[in-house]
């Protein structure tokens, strides 16, 4: 979701509340860096498993020559599949059972528990969920989507929290 100054924020939502923690949107950059490896790690396994088989029919007496091809293709499949799980895993936020334990447990979360809502307010502003959370003390909370589901999310707790 985005606040109001334009920053993406992760919101986690639990049983006693939710919590905000700031996320990294992907830009254009970064995606065509992810395109660019993507498409390297295709030319090579590609280049590899076309230069096996050319070995394979250009020099036939080095049956050795494909295998060994064959192998390393095999072994860069595997690598660029552990770099994508790995990059994934870390991109992954951890789990936890309360918005107590999140707000503890990751640096910059902010955490907002239901005792401290007064109202919220769920409205549509163009393509956009807009939720406003009056709370019992301090200023009110703003948050944006651009899809329905913090919307739904929140639909509950409109025009007040549950009481239990």
């Amino acid at each position: 979701m985005r606040d109001d100054a334009d920053r993406w924020w992760l919101l986690t939502a639990y049983d006693d509340g939710w919590c905000t923690a700031p996320v990294t949107v992907p830009t254009a950059a970064d995606t065509r860096r992810r395109l660019r490896a993507f498409l390297a790690w295709t030319v090579a396994v590609g280049g590899l498993f076309a230069a096996a088989v050319g070995v394979g029919f250009l020099l036939p007496g080095v049956t050795w020559l494909p295998w060994v091809l064959l192998a390393a293709c095999l072994g860069a499949v595997a690598a660029a599949a552990v770099g994508a799980a790995r990059r994934r895993a870390a991109r992954r936020p951890p789990v936890f059972g309360s918005s107590a334990q999140h707000a503890a447990g990751v640096a910059g979360a902010t955490r907002v528990g239901w005792d401290q809502v007064r109202a919220v307010a769920v409205q549509r502003d163009g393509h956009e969920d807009v939720v406003t959370v009056a709370l019992r003390r301090g200023k009110p909370l703003v948050y944006r989507s651009p899809d329905r589901t913090l919307g739904r999310l929140f639909a509950l707790w409109s025009p007040a929290p549950p009481t239990s």
